[in-house]
């Protein structure tokens, strides 16, 4: 939504910053490369190029260079996020995002994009591979890899009421009950500062699920039994991670 787009344009400094897309995520990224451009333009932003680096790219001193050179807004476009952090993940594009990161620099995502920004990353698929979907809460059927770690302490999942995904996420946070997760409706976002600090911007809804380790178990079939603190929060609301 406009509302988010504006956020995170704001945030990694204003239209004069320089901004660029990601879009090694997609099966098309020079289209949808383009589009990310095209989207920061229609919010005012002058300078903004596109990406989407390969393994050896990723490693290669000159290429990071000259991507990331005085950027201070970085989108990740939708699509597959393990192709994120196959291609991304460990490289030195990653050490130089992680310093932009901590520096102030924003980094922002959608859909795939904001999948991968937690450390156990959702790949979608379930662990043994099954294409049944996630008809039940149950423990170790969601399938995690280790994400690009721009969140710690949290997992996100995203399309998350349009789609349906609640079984998806309470398996997987009661698969980590060290985590608190976050399940991010369309044309929503959480704006997280500080590392810890969240606040809801956009026009749905994001699920907080927040597990008690002590009573977690599970039947002979793995079906989870658990008491969990569940909260829905809306545009202004406000969050603190643990």
């Amino acid at each position: 939504s406009d509302s988010v787009m504006d956020a995170f344009i704001k945030l990694a400094g204003g239209p004069d910053a320089k901004f660029l897309g990601i879009s090694t995520a997609s099966g098309t990224p020079e289209e949808t490369g383009k589009g990310l451009v095209e989207s920061l333009a229609k919010g005012g932003v002058k300078n903004a190029a596109w990406v989407a680096p390969t393994k050896e790219q990723s490693n290669d001193p000159q290429f990071v260079n000259d991507a990331l050179d005085g950027v201070t807004g970085i989108y990740f476009s939708g699509g597959q996020q393990a192709r994120i952090v196959d291609s991304l993940r460990g490289s030195l594009f990653h050490q130089r995002l992680m310093q932009l990161y901590e520096n102030g620099a924003a980094i922002a995502g959608t859909s795939a994009g904001a999948a991968m920004m937690s450390v156990p990353m959702i790949t979608g698929s379930r662990k043994d591979g099954s294409k049944d979907g996630f008809n039940s809460i149950s423990a170790g059927i969601v399938e995690t890899v280790d994400g690009m770690g721009f969140i710690k302490g949290a997992i996100i999942d995203q399309h998350f009421m349009k789609r349906s995904r609640e079984n998806r996420l309470f398996s997987v946070t009661l698969d980590n009950p060290e985590y608190i997760s976050f399940g991010i409706d369309e044309s929503t976002a959480i704006i997280v500062s500080k590392g810890r600090d969240i606040k809801v911007v956009g026009e749905g809804a994001v699920m907080v699920i927040e597990p008690y380790a002590k009573s977690i178990s599970s039947d002979r079939k793995g079906q989870y039994r658990a008491k969990m603190k569940v909260s829905l929060l809306l545009a202004g609301d406000s969050y603190r991670i643990r």
